[in-house]
């Protein structure tokens, strides 16, 4: 005859056995590898403190002028922080904006000295050059 343990003698004896070891790799056969958790995805909302990404607008330049131009974007010309770029005669340029969808726009001499500017605002779509090279406008 088998011996009866108490009930409470029972349970302290399962709950101290180990569990049965794993079973041993074999070389040929794959081991599962561990996944990482997800990274917060891109459409998690922005932190309250930070403005939400605004849509660029589009901004271009028409030159009426009947040669190329030389242009600054950027507050004052040779400031270093603007970056500088030429338009052809007849031809349209995409403009850049700044984050605030504003820039300054300016017809520089071979120099880099500032001839004329034009301020635009986020609101803004168009810049045009008028045939004479000197008068420069945004709508």
């Amino acid at each position: 005859m088998i011996p009866r343990l108490p009930l409470l003698a029972a349970v302290a004896l399962t709950s101290c056995a180990s569990p049965p070891p794993a079973p041993a790799a074999t070389p040929d056969v794959a081991q599962p590898t561990p996944v990482a958790a997800p990274l917060a995805s891109a459409s998690a909302p922005a932190p309250a403190d930070s403005p939400p990404p605004r849509k660029e607008r589009p901004l271009d330049l028409v030159s009426s002028c009947p040669h190329d131009v030389k242009l600054y974007y950027g507050d004052q010309p040779g400031d270093g922080k603007g970056q500088a770029a030429t338009v052809a005669s007849g031809a349209t340029l995409q403009v850049p904006r700044g984050p605030d969808g504003a820039v300054v726009v300016w017809v520089v001499d071979e120099k880099g000295a500032g001839l004329a500017s034009v301020h635009v605002t986020r609101h803004m779509k168009h810049i045009t050059m008028n045939a004479d090279c000197g008068r420069i406008d945004a709508n």
